[in-house]
């Protein structure tokens, strides 16, 4: 993460910090009134102390961001650190406020270079920033959570989600990859005739936020290498969460869902894009099942062949009127020899060019049943989504069911 974040001068963070120092001194006590569940209420807050920590504590020439810790003290409601930090210190791109101290603040790390710069109205903060000597060799510590190629600031995460996004990874549970989202992916597209993603965008954009639109061209792009067969779908009314053949994309700033395969087992891959911002780094954090998981394993030693038109699988679309979308189906095949009677089969009632014959084996059969609603296995046709299982009329099949309907090696 730390390679494709954007740095910026010492010297623009030591302006920052001279004006945030230059306000303690004028009002280091505020009342605040603000809205917590429903009510008002005034908080009266006392900043005791500023400490600078970090990239910018240790001297280094740039910095991703200024980090304080906040000393304080408080008699009633406490707004979000966001709110009372606007009302002492207007609104500093860039700068970072954790309440507490050096040892244990809302960062949930201790600070062993924290310096302390303000310590209360007459104090010598310029000489406290000027006695951190800027040094060549200073850069930013190395966190567990760099593995993540996002900063936490820009998902939306709960209790301790970032760090066990990092324990899946260690446990082969999940792996990742990230694709950098620069101005080539954000450029308008050339318009093509028919297609399918270009149309399904130009109804979604109206419902959609300004900055989700922007990407747009992006998102295209990218699923035209990660999904050549896959077709678009909604999950919430157009506007953030997306779902284009095996995979899932959440716009804005996304949680980290650290059961999202539990409850989305026909998804291959979970896809992240936060909002771009200046700071960045920018781009898709594509999650996907670790050589560990359980899915993976249990899909060890299965296959399936299935007949291709063009080199994409050949799928079945369910004609449903009473089915805003209508479902799909894939056939899948237990040997080569059943794959080539139906592409026969095919070839003789239409009168076409024979199908060509597809194998799916272990996780690539994930991206395979991961295009269509129903999958028909041995003549039995099985549902895995709603749509196939209104279709159909039965329950959805789950997936330790369908792994023990594909044929094994």
């Amino acid at each position: 993460m730390a390679a494709l974040e954007k740095r910026h001068s010492r010297e623009s963070f030591t302006k920052k910090l001279t004006r945030i120092c230059q306000r303690l001194d004028v009002h280091p006590i505020r009342s605040i009134t603000h809205k917590h569940i429903y009510r008002e209420f005034t908080c009266e807050i006392e900043i005791t102390s500023i400490w600078v920590v970090g990239s910018y504590a240790r001297g280094a020439m740039t910095c991703g961001d200024l980090d304080l810790v906040i000393g304080l003290q408080n008699k009633g409601v406490v707004p979000s650190t966001r709110s009372w930090a606007k009302a002492f210190f207007g609104s500093p791109s860039l700068v970072r406020y954790y309440p507490g101290n050096p040892s244990e603040n809302a960062s949930g790390v201790a600070f062993p270079e924290a310096i302390l710069i303000w310590s209360g109205p007459g104090c010598d903060w310029k000489a406290a920033i000027d006695a951190i000597k800027p040094d060549i060799h200073a850069g930013r510590a190395a966190r567990e959570t760099d593995a993540i190629p996002l900063r936490d600031e820009q998902l939306r995460t709960y209790d301790d989600e970032y760090h066990e996004a990092v324990d899946m990874q260690c446990d082969g549970l999940w792996e990742w990859e990230f694709v950098e989202i620069g101005k080539q992916m954000l450029a308008p597209i050339p318009t093509e005739v028919g297609a399918e993603d270009e149309a399904y965008f130009k109804r979604c954009a109206p419902m959609m936020g300004r900055k989700s639109q922007e990407l747009i061209p992006a998102i295209i792009k990218l699923m035209r290498e990660q999904e050549p067969s896959g077709s678009w779908s909604s999950a919430d009314s157009y506007r953030s969460k997306f779902r284009c053949g095996s995979s899932e994309i959440h716009l804005g700033r996304p949680a980290i869902p650290i059961d999202f395969f539990d409850y989305s087992p026909w998804v291959r891959q979970l896809i992240l894009i936060p909002h771009s911002s200046a700071r960045g780094p920018n781009g898709a954090w594509i999650i996907r099942r670790g050589p560990k998981h359980s899915d993976l394993q249990a899909l060890e030693g299965k296959h399936a062949y299935y007949l291709m038109n063009s080199g994409q699988p050949n799928t079945i679309i369910y004609c449903d009127r009473s089915q805003y979308w209508p479902p799909a189906a894939i056939e899948l095949l237990e040997t080569h020899e059943e794959a080539q009677d139906l592409a026969a089969q095919f070839a003789d009632e239409d009168d076409l060019e024979e199908p060509e014959i597809g194998k799916a084996e272990g996780p690539d059969l994930l991206a395979l049943i991961g295009l269509v609603d129903i999958v028909e296995i041995g003549g039995e046709q099985l549902a895995m989504t709603y749509s196939g299982s209104s279709y159909l009329e039965k329950e959805r099949i789950t997936f330790e069911d369908l792994v023990a309907a594909l044929p094994s090696a």
